[in-house]
């Protein structure tokens, strides 16, 4: 392929991230004003828990399609996928932090065991440790060779303890249509997940 037409697909690339991200952000806006938020910091919590809860799913889904991603962004799928998961972490992070400085106390970074109810309210707690785990184990990838595979698989894990964290104690998420949305994105990443599976299972198979 002519090195023009990789540079535009590289900032064609560009322009669909940037889009994202401001879509992203315009579909948060709309959601929250429908309920306001009584402080600024409380408009941060709310915030980056929605933004971080779309960037998980979506270094999780994205690494399916990797062959499409190059393709359609002119760029390695690594790269992508890492600007998303990045930019997860660090939402993810605020998300907690801000609850840290609201409530004056540093137990929101601990998860709860004592109940599965509140374990999985509180699933966003566990899930923030899953995510840092899975983006060192992407990080040291060269130095675990196979193991960072298995431990990257943690993302998954740590997108439905967020989805239960935001179905059962989310202030944004107490309408039918975004309870409908969470469950839509769970049931995707579910069946992403089965697909990859399958279709490497059938790869060993014909070897």
């Amino acid at each position: 392929m002519p090195t023009n037409s990789k540079d535009r697909k590289r900032r064609h690339g560009a322009l669909y991230l940037i889009a994202l991200g401001g879509i992203s952000i315009v579909i948060v806006a709309g959601v929250m004003a429908l309920q306001p938020a009584p402080t600024p910091l409380d408009w941060i919590i709310r915030a980056t828990a929605m933004l971080g809860f779309l960037a998980v799913f979506l270094t999780a889904i994205s690494a399916v399609f990797m062959r499409e991603l190059y393709q359609l962004l002119g760029r390695p799928f690594i790269r992508v996928h890492h600007v998303v998961a990045v930019a997860g972490l660090v939402l993810v992070t605020l998300h907690p932090v801000g609850v840290a400085i609201r409530s004056s106390s540093l137990r929101v970074f601990l998860p709860d065991f004592s109940s599965v109810d509140a374990f999985l309210s509180l699933g966003g707690r566990p899930a923030w440790y899953l995510i840092g785990l899975a983006s060192l184990a992407a990080l040291f990838r060269t130095r675990i060779k196979q193991s960072w595979r298995a431990i990257h698989y943690l993302n998954y894990v740590a997108f439905f303890l967020a989805t239960a964290h935001a179905l059962m104690i989310g202030p944004d998420f107490g309408s039918l249509a975004m309870r409908g949305v969470a469950a839509l994105m769970a049931l995707a990443l579910v069946g992403v997940f089965v697909h990859k599976r399958l279709k490497r299972w059938r790869l060993t198979r014909r070897r």
